[in-house]
């Protein structure tokens, strides 16, 4: 332990991020990571890889994820071209735990956002950090670059060696990896380790907008960052270190077909599906893991009360969409209630690295479509949705409550409406925040009067978020991963006439 500290001390040094030798095979082997179903949602189900695999017929991609375990997914994925390897998942241990402690403690002292602040009280209070501030001094004393914000995993990306994922790229000699997330899934973790020591170009592709402002470790540097917007551009930029031609804005891929006509079901058709009542109005409540916040039975109770004694403005009732990570034995004490529908609609699969055992899939893509343009009004917890529902111009409440006591500040829902990646919503005076239960249904009946209330706030939201509003996210990014293909291999991959004049109106 003592060597690799004095080795720290001295700024130990890493294999640099320098661009990979030009290619002299006859393929161009990628290997593409989608460690769990919602990734398959964001990048497969988008057309990414159809695009890439049709942009030259050199491209052999190598599928790594653990949903190759599912026959229905690798059904649908098969291609001549596509080879498929387990992603096993992983948890660091050992002198790579000790050494991502001491990292983690550094950023969370940082005050680097409000995020990052707030994120730092929760640990404290819940234990599952400790001893911030010691660590946080030790890593600027022993391992500075650790403090610094382009080398934080200099040192963890030197000492640390994944035999699995080595074995893999001796297997495949890839020119390029492409992840769904910036070091910020585990199972990632050993692809983009064993990439930075071998020098091979990386990409991460549509990282969510909270990954650079509210996580508990800040995300690691990868040759070329895809990102929805120029926001995130910025924070990439000023919080992680990245160089600014190291980012490209693409848009949000699995948002496109929220911008395209066709391919929904009419309001009637949708309620039948649901099994949704056409006289009433639809009020959607959308969850989060219950580990972020346990009240959404509470929630589902004012409003039921709400519409059944008359205290909602208009006839209504209650969809009730089950986040991926929330379970419906939850909710078995509203089954059979009036007025009350219950819904998890994802299909199940095998479970990933990180828990998640739900497959995003075009259907279930689509359904989130046809709920976000056919509800009335979206209850939910500060989340994303708030931004799906403002592309089809759905009003928003945001509850800000907890339970029937107010819990405490690190445990509440209140601190969500601070964190620094959602005052972008608020900011907008797109969604109304309720404070209270009385205010969710004062709020929830005003929408129903007036859906044109906030109409500029959410069209404000939406602009600045999605940056893009042509449904052609996804041919950005297989442009952009055409364009990291070339300047590695030196070999002129063809890509159409539209994706490059999309690609120009992205820088």
């Amino acid at each position: 332990m003592f060597l690799w500290l004095v080795v720290a001390w001295f700024g130990a040094s890493v294999a640099s991020f320098g661009r990979q030798p030009l290619s002299t095979t006859k393929t161009v082997p990628v290997l593409v990571s989608v460690p769990h179903g919602a990734a398959a949602g964001n990048l497969l189900r988008t057309g990414i890889l159809r695009r890439l695999l049709e942009a030259d017929e050199a491209v052999r991609v190598v599928l790594l994820s653990p949903l190759v375990k599912d026959p229905e997914f690798v059904r649908e994925v098969r291609h001549s071209r596509v080879h498929f390897e387990d992603l096993p998942p992983h948890r660091p241990a050992g002198l790579e735990a000790r050494l991502q402690a001491l990292m983690q403690a550094a950023y969370l002292n940082s005050g680097l956002t409000e995020s990052v602040e707030i994120r730092r009280a929760e640990a404290l209070a819940k234990g599952t950090v400790r001893w911030i501030g010691a660590k946080a001094l030790l890593a600027k004393l022993l391992a500075p670059s650790m403090v610094r914000r382009p080398t934080r995993y200099q040192v963890s990306d030197s000492w640390i060696r994944h035999p699995g994922a080595e074995e893999i790229f001796d297997r495949h000699n890839p020119v390029l990896l492409i992840v769904s997330s910036p070091g910020l899934i585990f199972s990632e973790v050993p692809l983009l380790r064993t990439a930075a020591r071998r020098c091979i170009a990386s990409m991460a592709i549509d990282p969510s907008w909270d990954n650079f402002t509210n996580k508990l470790l800040p995300v690691r540097r990868v040759t070329r960052l895809v990102v929805w917007n120029e926001l995130m551009k910025e924070q990439a930029v000023d919080l992680h270190g990245y160089d600014a031609d190291e980012v490209r804005i693409a848009g949000t891929p699995q948002w496109d077909r929220y911008f395209r006509d066709g391919g929904g079901v009419n309001r009637s058709a949708f309620f039948a599906r649901i099994g949704a009542d056409p006289r009433r109005k639809l009020i959607t409540l959308t969850t989060t893991p219950r580990e972020l916040y346990s009240h959404h039975d509470h929630v589902l109770r004012v409003l039921s009360s709400a519409i059944e004694t008359g205290r909602c403005s208009q006839p209504a009732q209650v969809l009730v969409r089950l986040h991926p990570r929330d379970a419906l034995e939850h909710y078995r004490q509203f089954e059979g209630m009036p007025h009350i529908i219950i819904e998890k609609p994802f299909r199940q699969t095998v479970r990933t690295g990180d828990g998640l055992s739900v497959d995003v899939t075009t259907d279930s893509q689509q359904h989130l479509a046809d709920t976000m343009r056919h509800s009335d009004v979206i209850v939910n917890v500060a989340s994303t949705i708030s931004i799906e529902a403002a592309i089809f111009d759905t009003p928003v409440v945001n509850v800000a409550f907890d339970g029937q006591e107010p819990s405490e500040w690190t445990r509440s829902a209140r601190r969500y409406y601070r964190f620094t990646h959602y005052v972008n919503i608020t900011r907008h005076g797109a969604v109304r925040v309720a404070e209270s239960p009385e205010q969710l249904i004062e709020y929830v009946g005003r929408y129903l009067d007036d859906p044109m209330l906030d109409r500029e706030g959410r069209a404000r939201v939406v602009r600045e978020q999605c940056q893009f509003l042509d449904g052609r996210a996804a041919e950005r990014v297989a442009g952009f991963v055409v364009d990291e293909l070339t300047r590695v291999t030196g070999r002129q991959i063809a890509q159409t006439a539209s994706c490059v004049e999309l690609q120009a109106s992205s820088r």
